[in-house]
């Protein structure tokens, strides 16, 4: 049985920099990711020896504190401006996902780790996996997505307050469906960095060109479905869903421009109700805290999930866990 001062449940750039900032502190922290890779919703693909990103295509910057931490990420070459005049739009350096590996590269993970339950022992607690490995910790910091966490929460031996509880209940998140497609040819109709989200047919949030931006070799474009499209269709076949978005899309990019098509399903893509604190600590007395994207700060002008949202998140928490334990060690 590992023992460490933090188990971070989720990999995602708000478990990291959670993480990371601990660790600074002097904590040791243990990321648990059920996936092969961290990154979450900063996902990237490869494709046929290119690549494209299926989550989030960019970020914005609209607070100083976020500049500074970008600027550092710009020098460090792991971002870049992408397009933009009023709020540039970054991009990452050979994707998405990579951002968060680099951020991620001295932060103990340990991968395909699916959390089942969490249960307590005298002042301590065990995350169990479903393949029963467990992990002891004296704090726990939650950052899957609010329905996830709070599925968790309930099968698990921790207190909480119910209008805790019910402020996670409340957080509610859109489904997004996203079509990754390899082309044989270029296209006409998309501006030279890659990106075009007006002018769309019904049902087509945006579209991303993986060769324009940068990331890529092989040409692949990222087709991101609207919200409404995409809970009308979240449930059809694969299939289904990929020849109704080519068929809205016939005008434009004609069937004989497509080499291959596939499909990523996001179920919890965008929190269409947020929480106005960039964290949750279940209650007083217990050292678990819930954190996300969907954690905005009380300023936070936009209501809106993006990743500078689940970075200040981040930090947030891990100042507040920080403050929490070390006070629960001096008593």
């Amino acid at each position: 049985m590992k023992e460490v001062d933090v188990a971070i449940i989720g990999g995602g750039i708000t478990g990291i920099l959670a993480a990371r900032k601990l660790m600074k502190a002097g904590f040791k922290v243990l990321v648990l990711d059920k996936s092969k890779s961290v990154g979450g919703r900063l996902a990237t693909r490869r494709i046929d020896g290119g690549r494209a990103d299926h989550g989030a295509q960019f970020f914005t910057v609209r607070t100083e504190s976020f500049q500074q931490l970008v600027d550092e990420w710009e020098t460090n070459g792991w971002v870049s401006k992408w397009f933009g005049k009023k709020h540039a739009r970054y991009k990452a350096t050979n994707g998405m996902n990579n951002l968060v590996k680099n951020l991620a590269s001295e932060v103990p993970i340990q991968h395909t780790f699916k959390v089942n339950r969490i249960i307590r022992d005298d002042e301590k607690y065990v995350v169990i996996s479903e393949e029963g490995e467990q992990v002891t910790s004296n704090g726990i910091l939650l950052t899957p997505p609010a329905p996830q966490t709070v599925q968790l929460l309930e099968r698990s031996d921790v207190r909480f307050l119910e209008d805790t509880m019910n402020s996670l209940r409340n957080i509610h998140f859109d489904p997004a469906l996203v079509c990754l497609m390899t082309l044989k040819d270029e296209l006409a109709f998309l501006s030279p960095d890659g990106h075009k989200d007006t002018d769309l047919p019904d049902g087509i949030e945006r579209i991303v060109d993986s060769h324009a931006k940068g990331i890529s070799e092989e040409k692949i474009l990222t087709i991101y479905a609207t919200s409404d499209f995409s809970k009308a269709y979240y449930d059809h076949g694969d299939d289904d869903i990929i020849n109704e978005i080519v068929s809205r899309l016939d005008f434009l990019l004609p069937n004989e421009f497509i080499n291959d098509r596939q499909l990523k399903r996001w179920r919890y893509a965008q929190a269409d109700r947020v929480y106005p604190h960039p964290f949750l600590q279940m209650s007083m007395s217990e050292a678990v805290f819930v954190a996300g994207d969907a954690f905005l700060h009380e300023e936070d002008e936009t209501g809106k999930t993006r990743i500078e949202s689940a970075v200040t998140s981040g930090l947030s928490v891990a100042d507040a866990m920080q403050q929490f334990l070390n006070g629960k060690a001096s008593t």
